[in-house]
């Protein structure tokens, strides 16, 4: 047999045998959660991320008072946010987080001001808020990076 018709057989042959596979091994599939669990967190998400955020304010306000540094647990919040649901919704969840936080502060200011004057602390304040909706845009940054080429994503493109 010529080479070029032994090598048509075997381009022929492979193609046959790549079509009666089934790639179940290339699907990405969730080891955690199976089933109604999965759907049911994949249908809320975003109401489980609003929850989260609401019952840890209540928590960080009632039990550390004026505890300026427990804040910083939003931005990984809203980091993740941005990265599952999108630029969007991480930016408006980041604004509820910081007027929520604000109402906390104006209605009882006092145990704030025992450790910073008024001013440090508008701008410690101002510079969280503003970190915290960069959060949110930076993980729908992230998100398209890895979405785009997940396997060339590296360090350096960010």
């Amino acid at each position: 047999m010529p080479l070029g018709q032994l090598e048509t057989e075997a381009i022929y042959t492979t193609l046959k045998t790549e079509e009666g596979l089934e790639y179940d091994f290339l699907e990405d599939k969730p080891e955690g959660l199976n089933g109604p669990q999965q759907i049911y967190l994949q249908d809320n998400l975003n109401d489980i991320i609003l929850v989260i955020i609401l019952i840890s304010l209540t928590v960080f306000n009632f039990f550390a008072e004026a505890n300026l540094a427990t804040l910083n647990f939003f931005h990984l919040v809203i980091l993740l946010t941005g990265y599952t649901l999108g630029k969007r919704f991480a930016v408006h969840a980041a604004f509820l987080t910081i007027l929520i936080v604000w109402a906390f502060i104006l209605a009882d200011a006092n145990p704030y001001l025992r450790y910073l004057n008024e001013i440090e602390l508008n701008l410690h304040m101002t510079l969280w808020g503003g970190l915290l909706i960069m959060m949110g845009w930076f993980g729908s940054f992230l998100a398209k990076i890895f979405h785009k080429n997940p396997e060339e994503a590296s360090p350096a493109e960010l």
